[in-house]
């Protein structure tokens, strides 16, 4: 009889550890969809979440409404068991505790990601070379990802240092919440979450999935990757003699040299190559931290949340953080796009070299029509109409690109 109750013991035992891993792996995976794609992440346990840099949104920054059936979110409070155990991890007691819980009743949802290009021998040079808007639809689980491109000409903030116009890299040098206020002023979104990823975290990450594979196309490429590699090593701490890669085709990467693959803007890819290059490595460390948890390897998983999250910079909460990563389950990538689609760019184009001192724009051809097409390409189900401020904004950029 004692014989048995033991054995009913171990069981119960063994189904709660079961019950913690699947309920772990979950987190996980919501997090690596979330922080990797999303630019967000799940929590797997505090110590990890109190290595996240924080930084919330001034009062004052700008959000344009989209036209959606929404419930502004909101967070309550839920009753929860928790096990206190002893240092032998032995459960000795339980006691009952509050649980925030998230609740996000909008049709969309909208994170800005940005990629932040940070050198030791410079620290005060910060480029966001990476800026992507990732668009939830909460209805579908469709994931939309646009990449702005890092040269396109947007109508800055106040207080920005240089001009009334400029690249949109450059506005991250006024800080995290006229960066937001422009992506949402210039686009006409109601973007309110950011995540801001380094260049480490992405290597180690990629790494600890176990690298993807990805394809370095002519001799062109392979050349400007072997120098974008030396700057990644350089600024990371790899070995850059262990990681350069001798020829073309399609290469099994590392972190290393993904980044720096994703880095490339020359030798015929341009910044249109090079976004698609970004989203492509995204979809990839999806797949691979799917199929890490399809074979059951927890722990390795475990290692890369911790990874992720140590090395971002976000103002989400726990709650929401854990809202979207426990439905992650439904999530699928719909598409992905650059903006603008159609633009003109050379070393000197329009009025902008002579007025703004720029050169090498990125500048819509039609800036109003470009803003319209990214709604109707997000948000397909809304009726949306630039707000004067994009329609004055398009007209002076017309002038502008075409030297009047």
């Amino acid at each position: 009889m004692a014989e048995n109750t033991n054995s009913r013991k171990e069981r119960r035992a063994d189904s709660r550890v079961l019950k913690r891993r699947r309920r772990n792996v979950l987190l996980i995976m919501g997090e690596l969809a979330l922080c990797l794609v999303l630019g967000i992440g799940a929590v797997v346990c505090q110590r990890t979440v109190n290595r996240m840099q924080a930084e919330e949104l001034g009062p004052d920054f700008y959000t344009e409404a989209i036209n959606q059936k929404t419930v502004e979110p909101a967070t309550s409070m839920s009753k929860s068991i928790e096990e206190v155990t002893n240092e032998s991890g032995d459960v000795i007691d339980h006691k009952e505790i509050d649980i925030p819980v998230y609740t996000d009743t909008s049709e969309y949802r909208n994170f800005l990601i940005l990629g932040v290009d940070t050198r030791p021998d410079n620290p005060d040079l910060v480029n966001t070379d990476v800026i992507i808007i990732a668009s939830l639809n909460n209805t579908t689980g469709e994931v939309k990802l646009v990449s702005v491109l890092r040269d396109t000409i947007l109508r800055m903030e106040d207080g920005t240092r240089k001009h009334a116009y400029d690249k949109a890299n450059q506005q991250y040098y006024s800080g995290i919440t006229d960066t937001v206020s422009m992506i949402n002023r210039n686009l006409g979104l109601d973007i309110r979450e950011y995540c801001i990823v380094n260049w480490y975290g992405v290597c180690v990450c990629i790494n600890q999935v176990g690298g993807i594979d990805m394809e370095i196309k002519d001799e062109k490429q392979l050349e400007w990757h072997k120098g974008y590699l030396r700057s990644v090593c350089e600024a990371t701490g790899f070995d850059y003699e262990s990681e350069v890669l001798w020829r073309t085709g399609m290469h099994h990467m590392d972190g290393p040299q993904v980044l720096a693959l994703c880095r490339i803007r020359y030798g015929g890819l341009n910044d249109t190559g090079r976004t698609a290059n970004q989203r492509e490595a995204i979809g990839k460390i999806l797949e691979q931290a799917k199929a890490m948890a399809k074979r059951g390897e927890y722990t390795k998983l475990l290692n890369v949340a911790e990874t992720a999250l140590s090395n971002i910079k976000t103002n989400m909460t726990l709650p929401e953080i854990i809202f979207y990563a426990s439905d992650i389950g439904r999530y699928t990538m719909a598409g992905s796009r650059q903006f603008p689609v159609q633009y003109t760019s050379h070393e000197v184009v329009g009025n902008y070299m002579d007025k703004y001192r720029i050169d090498w724009p990125i500048v819509a051809d039609n800036f109003e029509q470009e803003v319209r097409d990214l709604h109707a390409y997000l948000f397909p189900d809304l009726v949306y109409e630039p707000s004067e401020f994009i329609k004055t904004i398009s007209w002076q950029m017309y002038l502008d690109r075409t030297g009047q």
